[in-house]
């Protein structure tokens, strides 16, 4: 079994921006959990019990969430990555870490429907030197992709222009200690950085196996607000219906709903999926669906659909409504009652304001 993962979050998340200038990518909400929240339960149901987090950008907003890994059942240590030099680097700065065994490599922007456990298993028992994550995509132009036969990779390409196969290398991998002397005969690539699919290519030229799986259900790389919001509309189907009796008020209910604590819907209506944070005041408005607000948060005389609010954010009188967006903490968006039907879509940074004058 395979116990040891390195996790990449060192990234400054440039296509979630302006959310990342105050926080890392990797703890932007999905369904209430920070998205590294996620990756690191996965971990540790598929046996994984030490991670090195690769650490750059807000470091210390990550140590701050993950501490030394005890809520999630792991012994967790922090490696700095200092400049944005690729997979490559970051995987070659965990040569200590892994003391010689193989280890999973986890891209801590990553979700999965179903987590890693059979990919952990897949591997038990069957000759391999690195494995790869595969499924099959409408455009794998954009990705890395992976030519295969039977169980064997034969090539990796990075983002080709003329792809072999549909099959795109998704965020995790697994490699015994040889990746290492890959990575080290490499030269940086023509965008400077040290990259894995040549560490892997490597690895297929020196003749040794380099076997893949294909994922089972959803996978999504929550770079980008699209893909957050998409992450969050499929992650907020896994959660129970919750609903205390005494968070309605004059308040309907219709599908997968969940209310923390302390929440409370006042003369509204919640449409699932939807989850309401800690103390949250809900006020003549509805929510849903496919909508996440963090705790603390006051959201009156508005619609809300397809959004992500995270804490202590207010969001009051918008007739038109809020739809496709992400808001940072502590965010203020004041509407005007007479402002008329056409909704607002928005991505705001934390203790944004905007204010309808």
């Amino acid at each position: 079994m395979i116990q040891r993962a390195v996790v990449l979050c060192a990234g400054e998340g440039s296509r979630l921006r302006p959310l990342t200038f105050s926080k890392p990518k990797h703890l932007l909400p999905v369904a209430g959990k920070p998205i590294l929240g996620w990756a690191l339960e996965a971990l540790h149901e598929a046996g994984v019990r030490e991670v090195a987090l690769i650490v750059g950008h807000h470091a210390e907003a990550i140590r701050q969430y993950v501490g030394l890994g005890d809520a999630f059942g792991l012994d967790v240590q922090y490696i700095h990555q200092l400049q944005p030099l690729g997979i490559g680097h970051a995987v070659s700065l965990a040569r200590d870490f892994v003391k010689g065994e193989p280890f999973l490599v986890y891209l801590g922007d990553n979700l999965f429907e179903h987590g890693l456990t059979g990919f952990v298993d897949s591997l038990r028992g069957n000759d391999w030197d690195a494995a790869l994550l595969l499924k099959s995509v409408e455009d794998p132009r954009r990705f890395g992709v992976a030519e295969v036969e039977g169980e064997r990779i034969l090539r990796v390409l990075e983002k080709p222009a003329d792809p072999p196969s549909d099959l795109a290398i998704v965020g995790v991998y697994a490699f015994h200690p040889t990746v290492f002397q890959a990575i080290y005969e490499l030269e940086p690539s023509a965008r400077g950085e040290v990259e894995i699919t040549d560490a892997i290519q490597q690895i297929i030229k020196s003749g040794r196996p380099v076997r893949w799986s294909k994922i089972e259900g959803l996978w999504e790389d929550a770079g980008e607000p699209t893909a957050l919001l998409r992450a969050n509309r499929e992650w907020l189907l896994r959660l129970p219906s919750l609903v205390p009796a005494s968070a309605l008020d004059n308040s309907t209910v219709e599908g997968y709903v969940g209310i923390e604590r302390g929440a409370r819907a006042i003369n509204s209506k919640l449409l699932g999926p939807c989850r309401i944070g800690r103390n949250s005041v809900i006020e003549n408005s509805v929510i849903g669906p496919d909508v996440t607000i963090g705790s603390g948060c006051e959201i009156s005389n508005t619609r809300v659909s397809n959004c992500v609010i995270q804490r202590n954010s207010r969001v009051r009188d918008l007739p038109g409504g809020l739809i496709d967006s992400v808001l940072g903490e502590s965010v203020e968006v004041q509407g005007r009652p007479d402002d008329g039907d056409r909704p607002l879509s928005l991505l705001l940074s934390d203790m944004a304001h905007v204010i309808a004058r």
